[in-house]
């Protein structure tokens, strides 16, 4: 469990989707945003599915991934806790960004913000994704994919992300769903139930209690902010000069 007093700041981000052939453009609007961070901020919550897809090999790091590591390397020197909920997509992350200073998170977890308890999670745990994360990621399939050379694993996943992005625009998920699952952990106790993965945002409020879905960076540059105790939606309005 994770504690923190109400008066932290929290940042909340999800479902970027960098690919290792994003665009400069792209990339550089979110690190605008991880200087947002650095100047207001206390905590960060990456949400899962920061990159479109990843393997950590033991000397390869796309080239593309390079800027965005370094500025939340600095942003973690600079003294924010930064978290990071491993997604559906980005599930081979390994021990390099612990080096980094961040802390990993394989599935959900509470958060405890002033007398608060909150969960926290990718999202994918609803639809059912939560398992071919679980059953792609163990080590039989790691191992398999580290003997494939990084350049034709790149291509892999170029492969791999246009299949899953073609799955995925059949995926929707009522908001009945989220209600029902949000009122089932209302009553285990929690008072608030945040998420990514959906890429839509979705704002569901019970006697006190908030379930508060962000995901839309990729498209829309959607973000959470938690102050105070609250939950706020927002946009980030930079580009890159």
């Amino acid at each position: 469990m994770l504690e923190l007093s109400v008066d932290k700041k929290v940042f909340i981000v999800s479902d970027t989707h960098f690919q290792d052939w994003s665009d400069e453009e792209e990339v550089e609007t979110f690190l605008l945003f991880l200087e947002k961070v650095i100047k207001e901020g206390d905590e960060l919550f990456l949400l899962g599915d920061i990159f479109d897809f990843y393997f950590e090999y033991k000397s390869y790091i796309p080239k593309s991934f390079f800027k965005i590591f370094f500025d939340l390397k600095r942003a973690v020197k600079e003294g924010v806790n930064i978290h990071y909920w491993i997604g559906n997509h980005d599930f081979w992350i390994g021990d390099f960004i612990g080096g980094l200073g961040i802390v990993k998170h394989l599935g959900p977890e509470v958060v405890k913000l002033g007398g608060k308890r909150i969960l926290v999670q990718h999202g994918d745990e609803i639809d059912g994704n939560f398992m071919v994360k679980k059953f792609l990621s163990n080590r039989f399939s790691r191992a398999l994919f580290y003997l494939i050379h990084p350049e034709v694993g790149m291509q892999m996943a170029k492969a791999v992300s246009r299949f899953s992005q073609a799955n995925s625009r059949g995926l929707e998920v009522s908001g009945e769903a989220f209600e029902k699952f949000a009122k089932e952990k209302f009553r285990e106790g929690f008072d608030a139930v945040i998420m990514g993965h959906f890429h839509k945002s979705y704002l569901y409020q019970e006697n006190g209690k908030t379930l508060a879905i962000f995901g839309d960076w990729k498209r829309c540059r959607s973000y959470g902010v938690i102050s105070n105790g609250n939950i706020f939606f927002k946009l980030f309005n930079q580009s890159p000069k």
